[in-house]
């Protein structure tokens, strides 16, 4: 039963596997010389040699649609289903190398490259079978500098527009036929890398990628909070920057042209960022540096601010006030009126295109108090709505027939306590932190 158990399993298991066999044409690169550079410079400056050939091989095979399967140590596998795509790839490769040598003369790096097509396993994230055996054996056929190409790939492309030229035949150890392998001329070729992006917007390996975008997001959380905790208060407590500062969107009804501004000024920032090839690395640092902020900041705001662990102590003492009150809206839908006394005329709010319409507040919508009036028992506030223009609204709704009391409004000033002052101080030690200890990681 054991027997007829496994042989049914292994009967799967082959199936699968011939499923995944399909003709790919493999690329092995290796770094000239590696090993006495290693030797000479120690781990640090290898690894770095290392990453800096990653940087300049992994963006030409992706541009060439390649695959990459593994690194191994400074060797790059690859595989393309076009041979073309592959051998291309390869000339790119030796070209950007060529190129960043001419640039720096302390970049000596020159690399072998190989290139086999024939049938292989392609599982997941790696490749199997004969193919790549033969692959490695005719990278490690080449010289620095040389692209060598066997002679099942040579059939299946040009020779002529690749400029290739035998090189030499020789048996594979572990075959029984010769394998003949044909050399590249790519010094002669059109220039491929052109349209390769050597420093992508982000030239960082994919886990890097999600916590600067784990970073961003920290820090706009925490830009967005400190403005509604903070800084709005402050810069609004002046009555010409209220309407800018306490509700922004109120910016767009300004003038007509304003949205179309703001719309262009966008699409600007967007094209200068798809434009960019690279983010300037104090960016980088900066956007980790509020992440830190962020993750100090709130392990200690709430705890403080949740258990009030500080009401009664030389911390609680206010270090400013705002000048003003603030009026925060209670409830959605709520309507301003000209005059306490004239409640059927709802305010009303002239565009400066001429539309008339009125005036809707939601809750959390924050306005400036100028002035405060109690009529017949109920407490009005005077609010600035716009320009050098107010409005009338009811701190509570008194109750009615078949209607309960009702908070429209509330009212109060800005405190900022030294227990505030002892948070943001916190919070930009872990800036600081974040900003201080940011490193790109390697490729």
């Amino acid at each position: 039963m054991a027997l007829d158990y496994g042989a049914t399993l292994a009967k799967s298991i082959s199936r699968q596997i011939r499923r995944s066999q399909q003709s790919i044409t493999i690329l092995f690169t290796d770094v000239e010389g590696s090993t006495a550079y290693w030797d000479r410079h120690g781990d640090v400056k290898g690894r770095l040699m290392v990453d800096q050939h990653n940087r300049l091989v992994f963006p030409v095979i992706r541009r060439y649609r390649g695959r990459i399967v593994k690194t191994i140590g400074d060797s790059v596998m690859a595989f393309f289903k076009d041979p073309d795509m592959a051998v291309q790839a390869a000339i790119g490769i030796q070209q950007a190398l060529d190129a960043r040598r001419q640039q720096d003369r302390k970049f000596k790096l020159k690399v072998r490259i190989g290139i086999h097509t024939g049938k292989a396993l392609v599982e997941h994230d790696d490749v199997f079978g004969d193919a790549v055996n033969v692959a490695a054996r005719v990278e490690s056929s080449a010289k620095g500098d040389e692209i060598l190409v066997s002679g099942a790939t040579a059939q299946r492309i040009s020779s002529k527009q690749y400029g290739l030229v035998k090189k030499t035949s020789f048996t594979p150890k572990g075959k029984s036929r010769p394998l003949t392998v044909f050399r590249c001329d790519w010094k002669g070729y059109q220039n491929l890398v052109d349209t390769v992006e050597f420093s992508a917007f982000l030239p960082m390996v994919p886990r890097q990628k999600f916590e600067i975008l784990g970073y961003t997001v920290a820090t706009i959380a925490i830009l967005a909070f400190m403005y509604v905790r903070y800084l709005r208060y402050v810069v609004a407590d002046s009555e010409q920057l209220a309407l800018l500062t306490l509700n922004p969107s109120d910016l767009l009804s300004v003038h007509p042209a304003v949205p179309w501004v703001l719309g262009v000024a966008i699409l600007g920032l967007v094209a200068a960022i798809a434009a960019a090839n690279t983010v300037p690395h104090v960016i980088l640092r900066m956007l980790k540096g509020g992440f830190g902020f962020a993750m100090v900041f709130t392990l200690a705001y709430i705890p403080v601010t949740g258990l009030s662990l500080f009401e009664r102590t030389h911390w609680n003492r206010l270090l400013y006030q705002s000048e003003h009150l603030y009026v925060e809206i209670e409830r959605n839908g709520v309507s301003p009126f000209q005059d306490p006394k004239l409640v059927a005329q709802p305010y009303e709010r002239t565009y400066p295109d001429g539309r008339i319409s009125k005036l809707q507040l939601d809750k959390g919508d924050l306005l400036l108090l100028t002035d405060v009036k109690n009529e017949d028992g109920v407490i009005w506030n005077k609010v600035l709505v716009a320009a050098n223009n107010y409005a009338w609204l009811p701190r509570v709704v008194p109750p009615a027939m078949g209607r309960a009391e009702e908070r429209i409004s509330r009212a109060y000033k800005f405190y900022f306590f030294r227990l505030d002052l002892a948070l943001l101080v916190l919070g930009f030690a872990g800036f600081f932190w974040g900003f201080a200890n940011f490193r790109i990681k390697p490729i």
